[in-house]
Parts: structure tokens; C-alpha cells; sequence
């Protein structure tokens, strides 16, 4: 290989990987967590032992990574690098969701009723708005260009994206899908990607299509014990996890759903010559003008009511269990006039143009009123004593027409016992890798969110095959403590000024835009070298334009938040100082959030202590990381957030970081 250097810690990961998924480790699970710094050459590391392993026990091999960026080098780069040399030949491919694949059966109805002026579009319970000539001349020309095998089906190939409503109307769909008895079964985008994955030896996935195929049966990837799952950036699944696990529902989209049903029952039984069965759109029109009396005597902090640990006024409890009566029984009659509705169709032939897109129709409503049903029972379920409670709050938004609608939603905020049912008690073997995984020296954080138990896993960190003792961590001498923002932020501004060469890179790390943007207008003028402010351009743009101007020996300024922290790649002379403006503490922002801290401090426990505090831990070794990326790079890094020093906890944080020669001034 081109450039290749031994490196013993991608040796010694490449040996645990071996060892933990051959069960080599005796009454433990085939599960390894792997803190792998970069320059370790994970990627390679977990391909190379894991793909042998995997085709040995006639298992497939899942890839999963947090973004797109990722997922795209791992297909254009790393694993065609890793078939050069691996031991053994193997095929891979990438999988995404259905949603990402047209659905030709009503990508041809919609163009073939456009030409055949259907009164389709006139039906307002299938549109919100009917297309107009523009977007139906585009689905011809999309429809040309898939038979005549342009365009393989997928959104992502697409050189201009419909628009989304126009494009859910004609994108694969669970609910309405008829598979094997489909027409165009052999023809579909979706099913030919299916075809492709079965053959597959390692299927590259992301995090949110693997935890949304787990959650809904597991319909587009192999089952879990058939599989050995690699999940790269694995610090980002606990995330990831909790918004898979939550419901919400409308006020309006109750509303909107219910006379959609409405009006697809009266299209069935026109051509049924049947009875329209009563879908209770009065009773729960009441019933939700009564609820939203309710809710505008409710306190909303920032367009937000939480309910106390989850606990739902009864009142509104009251309502919503009236909802749930009303709404079930016409679900439940709903679902007659499908079976009877499909019986028909066995019997009677009914032109194509209607059927389909009444079949989509019914399939859409069926969605809708399920999920409404499943919000409005989480709301009403009482939480087991001593397990965390899940998080409901309802959410206010305003609408183009000033028309007030309320989100009612709940989400667990414990996802562990899901993730330990779904995939680490059947999986045939599983690696969690990334940079950063442990905090303050521990995985206890990790095994707490993830539901992993210590005792049945294997662990390893790895040490950074980069000298960090040359790197100066500088505590930087400041007065104001974060806390004191006003006279904090004037004070980052100084010494900035001091601090920055304008001859070299620099990346300067905020914690909130606020203060990014008052920084960015104090210093703005009295910089001598170009300044690039996060959200003036994108991201890729400005790395670009920084990178150019270091060709050419310019001094650059980056100042960026979160998404500049991580995944941030500025080699060599690209970025020889990192500035970090204070510890970044979360806020408990989100409901989900500020429920768990609550059911905490109920438990006596301290949610500093278990989850801020290691959480600060790992974003500061996160947002370190940036500065060196290989053997050569060199710099420092300096941090304006004086509780380092001040504080009882500042020690851990400090200890916690790789070996930097740490300066206090």
C-alpha cells in the first residue's frame, strides 16, 4: 500500500476486533467498544478483520455512520481500497431507506392521468394542492428517463429534487406498497436495491435508516442475529436513538387526516355503492376545540409546555381519552372498508387510474390515523414507578395564516432497554468505534445511554499514535468567567486580538452564535487577515476559501460552533491554533433533556455529575482534536474558560485529555 506505516494500535484494534467477534472471549458478548484517535486508521482496521470473520460465519456485515460524509468516503474510497488487499473476495453496496426510492406504479399513474385530464387532482382529499403543469411535465420527464434506464429511481440521482409533497406522493411507501404482487415487482427502483443488498457481503447503512428499519420490523436489512454491525461514530447512536423513540401528532393534522378519511371512504363506496361509514368528524372537531381551550391556559416557555416528569394534566388526559375512543372506532371501521375494499377488487375490475391512487390513499390514511392513536396512548399511559419516565409536552406553532396549531408529543428518554431488545441481545457481533467514545477516562457514559453492560462487553483504548506532549494546552489567564457573559465576551475579544497571528490558520470555537456574532463584529475591523463566520457561507465553502488562502501563505480565521468542532479535517498548515472560547456545558434545552434532569434530581441523583459533566469532557476532546490530524502537524491550543483552574471539577477535565504539555498561565 501506497504510503503505509505500521501502526500498532490499528494492529491491536484489528487483533480485539478478531478475537471478539470469533468469541475468543469467554462468557462475553461478541460486542467491542473502541476508542480509535485519529491517525489510527480505524476504517481500514475494522473492514480488514471484520470482513473475513463475517464470511466465514455467513454473516452479512453492516457499516453504519452518522453522516453522509462518511458514508460517501467509505463507499468511493475505503472499502475499494480494502478489496485490493483483503484476504478474501467480497461485494458491497449501499442501502438507504424506501422513502429514497420512486415508486414507478404511481410515478406512471400521475403522468397518465395528467395526460388523460383524470378528476384525480380535483379530489381534494389526495391533494393539499393539485400540481401544477410544471411539476406534472416533470414527472413525464422523470418517467422517460427511468424507462429509459437514465435514471435509476433514486431522489439522490435526481439533478433537481421535485418538489416534497409532490415527491411523498410518488415515493415508495410501506404502507401502500404491494410488493411481489405489483406489476412493475420486476421494474422497481426499491425492490431491484433490495435484489442488490441480498447479494451484498458488507451493506453501508447510517445510523437513522438502521434504528428506523429495527423499529418497523427490520423489513429493508438483514435480521440482527444474520448480522454483524459496525457502527463508526458511534458516540452519535444515543442521539440518534432518542428521536427514533418519540411521537408527535397535530391538532391540525388530526383534523386534516380525519376528513381525508372521510373522503377516500366516500370514493370507495361510491364505486361499492355502499354505505359511507360516520367518521366522527364532528365529535372530534369538539373534542379538539374543547383541548385547545385547555392548552391556552397552559404556561409555554419559548412556544413550550413540558408536563412535569411526564405527568399529563387530567383534564387534558380526560380529553385525550375521549379522542382515542372516537378516532379507534373509525379507525377500526376504516380498516373494514379496506378489507371489504379489497375484496371488491378481487371480484370487480376497476380501471388502474383509480385503484392505484386510491390504494395509495387508503394505505396513507391508515398511517396517519395509526400514528395519531399511538400518541394519543402514550399520553394517557401511566410510567412504571422507579423506570424513567418518558417526556410529553405540547408544542405551539403559528401558521402562515395565523392559524394556532399544537404539537402533543413523547418521547422515551431512556432508550436503553430498546436498544439492548433489538440489537446487542441478538446481534451476531457488533463494534462501536470512534474518536472519541469514553468520558473522563470511563465508558460508563456510553454503556449508560447505549444500555451496554460493562461486565459482558469487551473495551479498549486506544493511545494516540500522535506526540501530544509537544502541543501546548494553554489555560489562558482571564478574569471573567463564562458565566459573566457580557464582560467574558468583550474579554474574548482582546485577547483574540493578542492571540491570533494573522499569518497563520486559526479555528476559534464558540458555544453559542450570540456570542460567535458579537465577537465577530468587535474584531471584524481590526483583524489584518480574512475572517470567515459560520452561517455567512457553508461550511464546505468557507473551508475551501480558507484552505486557498493558506496555499498562498494568507493568514485565515474561522469561527465556528458545534459543526466546526467535529469532523473538521484542516491538515498541516491549514490550522496551527485552535482556540476554544469556554467549556461547553448542555443546557438542558430540549423537553427531553430537561425530563431527564428533572427525574434525576428526583432519584437524588446529580445530573451534573452524569451527564454534564462527562458530556463537557468529551466535546472538549472533541473540539481539540481538530488541530492535529497527522505525525507532522503542530500547534496549539488555547481555552478562555477559566473554571479549568477555578473549579473542583476542572482537574478531571484536564486529566481527561490526552497527554498536552497543559500550561496554566
Amino acid at each position: 500500500m501506497k504510503g503505509f506505516r505500521v501502526r500498532p494500535s490499528q494492529n491491536k484494534m484489528i487483533a480485539e476486533i478478531s478475537k471478539t467477534l470469533t468469541g475468543e472471549y469467554e462468557n462475553s458478548n461478541p460486542i467491542l467498544c473502541v476508542e480509535a484517535p485519529t491517525g489510527t486508521g480505524k476504517t481500514m482496521a475494522y473492514l480488514l478483520s471484520a470482513i473475513p470473520i463475517a464470511k466465514a460465519q455467513k454473516k452479512k456485515l453492516i457499516v453504519s455512520s452518522a453522516n453522509v460524509a462518511l458514508q460517501e468516503q467509505l463507499l468511493n474510497k475505503d472499502i475499494p481500497e480494502v478489496q485490493k488487499y483483503c484476504s478474501v473476495d467480497f461485494e458491497y453496496a449501499l442501502v438507504k431507506g424506501r422513502s429514497r426510492y420512486v415508486c414507478v406504479r404511481n410515478l406512471i399513474n400521475l403522468v397518465e392521468d395528467n395526460a388523460s385530464d383524470n378528476e384525480l387532482f380535483d379530489n381534494a382529499s389526495l391533494w393539499d394542492a393539485p400540481p401544477g403543469k410544471y411539476q406534472l411535465d416533470r414527472l413525464g420527464e422523470m418517467l422517460e428517463d427511468y424507462s429509459a434506464k437514465k435514471w435509476n429511481g433514486e431522489i439522490d440521482d435526481l439533478e433537481q429534487n421535485p418538489d416534497g409533497s409532490l415527491w411523498s406522493k410518488i415515493a415508495c411507501n410501506r404502507f401502500t406498497c404491494t410488493a411481489k404482487n405489483c406489476e412493475f415487482y420486476n421494474d422497481c427502483a426499491f425492490f431491484k436495491a433490495r435484489k442488490k443488498i441480498t447479494k451484498a457481503d458488507v451493506i453501508v447503512a447510517n445510523h437513522d435508516l438502521v434504528l428506523a428499519d429495527l423499529s418497523t420490523g427490520n423489513t429493508v436489512l438483514p435480521d440482527v442475529d444474520e448480522s454483524i454491525y459496525i457502527f463508526d461514530e458511534a458516540h452519535h447512536l444515543n442521539h440518534k436513538a432518542l428521536s427514533h423513540f418519540s411521537l408527535s401528532t397535530g391538532t391540525e393534522f388530526i383534523k386534516t387526516s380525519l376528513r381525508q378519511t372521510q373522503g377516500v371512504s366516500e370514493q370507495v363506496c361510491k364505486l361499492t355503492q355502499s354505505d359511507v361509514p360516520d367518521n366522527n368528524i364532528k365529535a372530534v372537531d369538539d373534542y379538539l376545540s374543547d383541548l385547545t381551550e385547555l392548552l391556552k391556559s397552559l404556561t409555554f416557555d419559548e412556544e413550550i409546555h413540558l408536563f412535569d416528569q411526564g405527568v399529563v394534566d387530567a383534564p387534558i388526559k380526560a380529553i385525550c381519552q375521549n379522542l382515542t375512543t372516537t378516532i379507534g372506532n373509525t379507525h377500526t371501521q376504516f380498516e373494514q372498508l379496506k378489507e371489504s375494499w379489497s375484496d371488491y377488487l378481487k371480484i370487480k375490475m376497476v380501471e388502474k387510474t383509480i385503484a392505484d391512487p386510491l390504494n395509495n390513499a387508503l394505505g396513507e390514511c391508515e398511517q396517519h390515523l395509526s400514528s395519531i392513536l399511538l400518541l394519543l396512548s402514550s399520553f394517557l399511559q401511566a410510567d412504571e414507578s422507579g423506570q424513567a419516565p418518558h417526556s410529553r409536552w405540547i408544542e405551539k406553532t403559528t401558521s402562515a395564516n395565523k392559524k394556532i396549531n399544537y404539537i402533543l408529543n413523547s418521547a422515551q428518554i431512556d432508550i436503553s432497554n430498546n436498544l439492548d431488545q433489538l440489537i446487542w441481545s441478538k446481534v451476531a457481533g457488533a463494534v462501536l468505534t470512534s474518536a472519541t467514545l469514553s468520558s473522563l477516562g470511563s465508558f460508563d457514559r456510553l454503556n449508560q445511554q447505549l444500555g451496554l453492560v460493562k461486565a459482558e462487553n469487551q473495551y479498549l483504548r486506544l493511545p494516540s499514535p500522535f506526540s501530544f506532549d509537544q502541543v501546548d494546552f494553554i489555560v489562558a489567564n482571564f478574569k471573567n468567567n463564562p458565566t459573566q457573559v457580557y464582560e467574558h465576551t468583550q474579554e474574548v475579544a482582546t485577547q483574540l486580538l493578542k492571540r491570533i497571528d494573522s499569518n497563520e490558520g486559526s479555528l476559534v470555537l464558540f458555544a453559542s452564535n450570540k456570542q460567535m456574532q458579537m465577537v465577530a463584529d468587535l474584531v471584524e475591523q481590526k483583524l489584518s487577515c480574512e475572517l470567515f463566520v459560520q452561517g455567512e457561507f457553508s461550511k464546505k465553502l468557507i473551508l475551501e476559501k480558507h484552505i486557498n488562502l493558506r496555499k498562498q501563505n494568507q493568514g485565515s480565521v474561522i469561527f465556528g460552533l458545534d459543526s466546526f468542532a467535529e469532523g473538521v479535517d484542516l491538515k498541516g498548515d491549514n490550522l496551527t491554533h485552535v482556540v476554544i472560547v469556554k467549556l461547553r456545558f448542555s443546557v438542558p434545552n430540549s423537553p427531553i433533556e430537561k425530563t431527564t434532569q428533572d427525574y434525576l434530581k428526583s432519584q437524588n441523583r446529580n445530573p451534573f455529575m452524569e451527564i454534564s459533566l462527562p458530556d463537557a469532557s468529551l466535546r472538549l476532546i472533541q473540539a481539540c482534536g481538530r488541530l492535529i490530524r497527522t505525525e507532522t502537524d503542530t500547534g496549539k491550543i488555547t481555552i478562555f474558560d477559566n473554571r479549568l483552574v477555578s473549579k473542583f471539577y476542572g482537574k478531571q477535565l484536564l486529566n481527561a485529555l490526552p497527554g498536552y504539555n497543559i500550561v496554566v498561565e
